[in-house]
């Protein structure tokens, strides 16, 4: 392989991935489905679920357990950040989130609190 040839190659593998992480950033469906997540601070966690799903041409959560869906206020994504409000125990915690592969890593504050939030695609 000639040298204009790699060139050409190296070039559209740039603009590939130049593209795939502008959509990644931009486009909220990537995160559509079912996550099981854990937040965690000083050494315990919380397991929970949270559903992502496309209402009315918006984002909008929901977080899932045996009593049921409550929905998530003020879901919004950004530049590959994910935030909502999730409400819990009567307080509302804010969550931000960023995609990763296929794994949303990130943080929760809320009731004088913070810690680590991660989840997984099921």
């Amino acid at each position: 392989m000639n040298k204009k040839s790699i060139r050409h190659i190296a070039v559209f593998c740039l603009l590939t991935a130049l593209t795939a992480f502008s959509m990644l950033g931009q486009d909220y469906k990537v995160l559509i489905g079912k996550w099981s997540m854990t937040s965690e601070t000083s050494g315990d966690s919380l397991n929970w679920t949270l559903l992502l799903k496309e209402s009315d041409g918006k984002l909008a959560a929901s977080l899932v357990s045996e009593e049921g869906e409550i929905p998530a206020k003020d879901v919004s994504y950004a530049d590959g950040v994910l935030k909502f409000k999730a409400p819990y125990q009567d307080q509302d915690y804010d969550i931000e989130l960023k995609l990763t592969a296929d794994k949303l890593d990130g943080t929760w504050s809320g009731n004088g609190d913070s810690g680590k939030t991660s989840g997984t695609r099921l």
